[in-house]
């Protein structure tokens, strides 16, 4: 249980994840010797250690990337290129066949909104 607690992962919301994990570690629950008072005797359930969640510091440092570009300095005074992708003719044929599956798998994802 502590380790499946410790793996999940949740953004936006709050969790009491941090107080499961200091129920789960404490040396009375861990000898079975609570009683309905546990909760009312032990404040220190209450004092969290913050998590460093990497992911969400990473995710929003690339959204204000993307939004607002780079605040850095660039380190060469070159700009950047503007390249025009080269995007391949598909042959119509192909499209149809392309067409035809994304129709399926929408319809079929559809299935379990409703």
């Amino acid at each position: 249980m502590t380790r499946a607690l410790k793996e999940t992962r949740i953004r936006g919301v709050e969790t009491n994840i941090p107080f499961l994990l200091n129920v789960l570690q404490h040396p009375k629950f861990l000898d079975a010797s609570v009683d309905t008072y546990f909760i009312d005797e032990n404040p220190d359930l209450f004092n969290f250690i913050p998590s460093q969640n990497r992911a969400q510091k990473l995710l929003h440092y690339l959204a204000e990337v993307n939004v607002n570009g780079p605040q850095t300095p660039f380190i060469t005074s070159l700009k950047p290129s503007n390249i025009e992708p080269i995007v391949p003719e598909i042959p119509s044929s192909l499209v149809h066949f392309y067409l035809i599956i994304l129709l399926y798998v929408f319809s079929s994802s559809t299935n379990w909104i409703s």
